[in-house]
């Protein structure tokens, strides 16, 4: 009980000591609540650019074959049996060349038999106008003889036809392409013999549907991709368009030419793929594709626009490694054409609004950015253990969980 009374007695004799009691408070006390640091701002990394303009085009995408508009199957006129074939396929014929040869020594001997059977109407002939001249001769006598004169010329022309049958030529110049017969076949007439194309001819011919016949016109251009030319894109235009309309498929014909210096690298029934410019516009604003995302059925861009770094401390900029702070803006925008990798923006952008291409697929609204690169990142995190890239990546998840409702980055502290 002693002990009691005596820490009692001490307890309130030390105020007193400072010049007070225990039960009035001290003058002049000070508040050792430490005010709360500043949080630091911490940024997301993405990839940005501005928009441009330039031309872009709708196309119409359909795949088809190369076809030659001028081929010619050479059918034999003569008979016989082939002597001798000059071409293989792959050579290209000049109009006119022997193309093969076929027998023809029982028409010669026909011939010489028939010029005998000329010569001997023509003096028969010659007799009669003589004496029809004299007098002695009747005109039905020197008719008569005319006439067989004239038959017999005849006969002599149809065999050395016959012979010329015997020798087949190319009809048009152009690349055999088929070779139907060899030395020693029998040939009949109305036989194929060969098959020619001409390689200027070739057109490539599409199908397309005819509710985008309102859009075609001769002389629309076009890109052509050939399997054989993989690394190559082949320009043409539109040639001729079919009136009708097939009406199984309900689609147009259009036949596709190229240009000149590109005939000679193309094979008949080449297989191509074709992309048809049905509409062009020209000094349109085109962003590229990554930067466009849509949500509902809505179509937006995140626009970067500088912040103001003043209102911030020192300290609180420390993680953004002197790289300049930016505000990731969400702007909704109505698009028109698209063409590879670029969007046509109708509404909703400005020319001098830069947009995020990459790393923005996570932003919110209001979001704080930073400018970067992906040679930037890799070089970043090239020098990172595997636990200060594991540190990363845990920061950087908690700063998309940690997103408040204003977008804006919270602090994650780790």
């Amino acid at each position: 009980m002693k002990k009691y009374i005596f820490f009692m007695l001490c307890f309130c004799a030390v105020p007193l000591l400072f010049g007070t009691g225990c039960t009035v408070p001290a003058e002049g006390t000070v508040d050792i609540t430490l005010a709360a640091a500043e949080p630091p701002i911490t940024a997301t990394p993405v990839q940005a650019v501005l928009p441009h303009r330039g031309t872009v085009s709708s196309w119409f995408e359909t795949t088809s074959r190369v076809e030659a508009e001028v081929r010619v199957d050479l059918l034999s006129k003569g008979t016989g049996q082939c002597e001798k074939v000059h071409v293989n396929v792959g050579d290209r014929v000049q109009q006119g060349q022997v193309v093969a040869e076929l027998e023809r020594r029982e028409l010669e001997a026909q011939a010489r038999q028939t010029r005998v059977g000329v010569q001997q109407a023509k003096t028969a002939y010659e007799i009669a106008e003589r004496s029809f001249n004299e007098g002695i001769g009747a005109s039905a006598e020197r008719d008569n003889a005319r006439f067989s004169y004239e038959q017999a010329k005849a006969a002599a022309e149809l065999i050395d036809l016959q012979i010329s049958n015997q020798t087949l030529r190319a009809p048009i110049s152009g690349i055999v392409t088929r070779k139907m017969v060899q030395e020693g076949m029998v040939v009949a007439a109305g036989m194929p013999v060969v098959s020619i194309v001409d390689p200027d001819s070739f057109v490539l011919p599409i199908e397309v549907p005819e509710k985008e016949l309102g859009r075609l016109k001769e002389g629309q251009e076009a890109q052509v991709s050939i399997d054989a030319f993989p690394d190559r894109s082949f320009a043409a235009h539109v040639v001729r368009i079919d009136p009708s309309i097939n009406p199984l498929s309900g689609t147009v014909r259009m036949l596709l030419s190229f240009l000149a210096e590109d005939k000679p690298l193309l094979r008949e029934a080449a297989f191509a793929r074709v992309k048809l410019a049905m509409e062009t516009k020209g000094g349109v604003l085109l962003v590229p594709r990554d930067a466009v995302m849509e949500e509902e059925g809505r179509k937006y861009v995140f626009a970067l626009e500088k912040e103001d770094e003043s209102q911030y401390k020192p300290e609180q900029l420390e993680e953004l490694r002197g790289n300049a702070l930016y505000v990731a803006k969400r702007i909704d925008i109505t698009v028109g054409l698209e063409q590879n990798e670029n969007i046509e923006v109708l509404t909703g952008l400005n020319p001098d609004n830069m947009v995020a291409i990459m790393g923005h697929h996570s932003l919110k609204d209001g979001a704080f950015v930073i400018l970067t690169d992906m040679q930037k990142e890799l070089a970043a995190r090239s020098a990172l253990t595997l636990e200060e890239a594991l540190l990363a990546a845990k920061k950087a998840k908690n700063l998309m969980v940690g997103s408040g409702q204003d977008g804006r980055s919270s602090v994650s502290s780790l």
